[in-house]
């Protein structure tokens, strides 16, 4: 049997059977994969500390060719990312991450440019996890662009007039924004002013460490997440799930 060394995060996991977990795991080598962990909810198990959410593990796997599931045997903890999980507001941005990450990308298909971006995040909100949706933000520009779906916010992606100064509109299945007149109607919560475009350059171009530099109000944080968040389920056409529990547990003051 070939086992295969991977290194990864831990996304999500769901019990399976009386003892068993499935786990879904973003890895450098193999990019986002299933696997089932054979005993790990038996008390003395010593998997259970390396499938936590967002723990970064490296892994031993295998898989039958004609299995759906890869069997993770052994597990090594690199780094707990303990930090963030002793406070409520880092911990639901790190649920909204993973469903980023999960229901935007394939199976088996490796990013290591993802996988980079997905250690800078974490590095970013260990930093300044009061500041989360400043970051996470951040963190879906830069992931949309690697994905291959770059967000055009400097131009009407119809006209090409400069956008500086106006209002517009963005389309997703047409890569970016548009102005008033190209579009005159659209999804409210994808409407925008010129301060949003604004910021959401300015959050595109800098690293992720210094995402927080970038000072907003709250409700306009808020605002600026939710609308890239609708683009991006939009785009990949898939519904974020974290997102509904995220708004309901992290009120915001006007």
């Amino acid at each position: 049997m070939n086992f295969i060394p991977a290194r990864g995060f831990v996304l999500e996991t769901r019990n399976f059977a009386e003892t068993d977990k499935i786990v879904q795991l973003y890895t450098v080598q193999l990019g986002r994969v299933k696997a089932i962990v054979k005993g790990v909810r038996k008390p003395k198990s010593k998997l259970a500390s390396a499938i936590d959410l967002f723990t970064e593990s490296s892994f031993s796997l295998h898989k039958k060719p004609s299995a759906d599931l890869y069997v993770l045997t052994q597990a090594k903890v690199l780094n707990g990312h303990s930090d963030l999980k002793k406070d409520f507001k880092t911990i639901t941005a790190l649920q909204i991450l993973a469903d980023l990450l999960v229901q935007s990308l394939h199976d088996t298909e490796p990013h290591p440019e993802v996988y980079s971006l997905l250690g800078e995040t974490l590095g970013a909100l260990k930093e300044k996890g009061d500041e989360p949706e400043s970051i996470l933000t951040a963190f879906g520009l830069k992931f949309l662009d690697l994905l291959g779906y770059p967000l055009e916010l400097n131009q009407c992606v119809e006209c090409e007039t400069i956008l500086r100064g106006k209002k517009a509109i963005l389309i997703p299945h047409r890569g970016g924004a548009l102005c008033e007149d190209c579009c005159p109607s659209g999804p409210t919560r994808l409407r925008v002013k010129q301060v949003d475009l604004e910021v959401l350059k300015k959050l595109r171009s800098l690293p992720m460490e210094k995402a927080h530099v970038i000072k907003m109000k709250p409700l306009f944080s808020r605002n600026l997440l939710l609308t890239l968040l609708e683009y991006v389920e939009r785009t990949i056409e898939k519904k974020l799930r974290a997102v509904e529990y995220y708004l309901k547990v992290m009120p915001v003051e006007d």
